[in-house]
């Protein structure tokens, strides 16, 4: 069996903290985009949000944990939407910084706060949250199945954990894992189904399993016309050189989401008490 690199939870820190300003070409929603072609005025990326929101069933007063939380727009986002009291966790701090002000902004620090902490060591007891969800967060972890069953054991009794995530489709080759590697810091995903195991193996009831991989394909191609239109910023930013090598990156990319790789949003419901 092939085992590939992961890197630490601090390693993985490191990595957004050193990129954030990168990620404000995105608008700060770190996520890929929903196309709803029902709701053709709303933005893809906030459509990708309220899908979370829905599959998650809160209400008001009940508690979300937002694992790998971003820059915190989707957090802020649950708790308007919902009255839910959220929580919202990275191991990059200054996504967390960069979170709690807006939480600040938008008068929510009473009911949205955001904390560094390691998703494979959940610091919260049990049956803590009705409600869990990682989006484009599980694929970092170099311990996924200790991920899920963290994210299990802080679910309250019938509580649900919903899924976003990429996955691999087809067996990717050399040059394609080092792009892997260099666009995501990670050299390998679960596929589809290796994603179903881990909801499973968790002890978690599948209630809902949505290939998203047309979503994913649809995103990918936005990613030229962004790199045209930010280009110039970036090379201001952080030089032509890094402009280049950038542009170079998100390129190889961009094929890796719109050919290869596939995505899968899914939903976990925990056994109740005594089931």
């Amino acid at each position: 069996m092939t085992t590939y690199e992961s890197k630490t939870a601090d390693e993985v820190g490191e990595y957004f903290d050193d990129r954030s300003w990168l990620f404000g070409l995105s608008g700060f929603n770190l996520h890929i985009g929903y196309f709803d072609d029902e709701s053709p005025g709303t933005d893809p990326k906030e459509r990708h949000t309220q899908v979370m929101i829905e599959a998650a069933g809160l209400g008001a007063g009940e508690r979300l944990l937002d694992v790998g939380c971003g820059f915190g727009r989707p957090a802020i986002a649950a708790a308007k939407a919902t009255g839910a009291r959220v929580v919202g966790i990275n191991v990059s701090l200054e996504q967390v910084r960069q979170g709690e002000k807006l939480a600040e902004e938008a008068g929510l620090t009473d009911q949205v706060t955001f904390e560094q902490a390691d998703g494979m060591a959940l610091p919260y007891p049990d049956n803590s949250f009705h409600a869990v969800w990682a989006s484009e967060a599980i694929m970092y972890m170099s311990d996924r199945p200790q991920a899920l069953r963290e994210i299990e054991r802080v679910l309250v009794p019938g509580g649900r954990f919903v899924l976003s995530d990429y996955a691999e489709r087809t067996d990717l080759s050399a040059e394609q894992r080092v792009a892997l590697q260099e666009g995501f810091t990670v050299e390998a995903l679960p596929t589809l189904e290796g994603y179903r195991q881990l909801l499973l193996d968790a002890g978690l009831e599948i209630t809902r399993f949505e290939d998203a991989t047309p979503h994913l394909h649809r995103s990918a191609a936005r990613i030229p016309e962004v790199l045209d239109e930010k280009y110039a910023y970036i090379a201001e930013r952080g030089g032509k050189e890094f402009a280049d090598e950038f542009k170079a990156m998100l390129s190889k990319v961009g094929v890796l989401e719109g050919e290869v790789l596939g995505y899968v949003i899914a939903v976990g419901r925990k056994a109740e008490a005594g089931a």
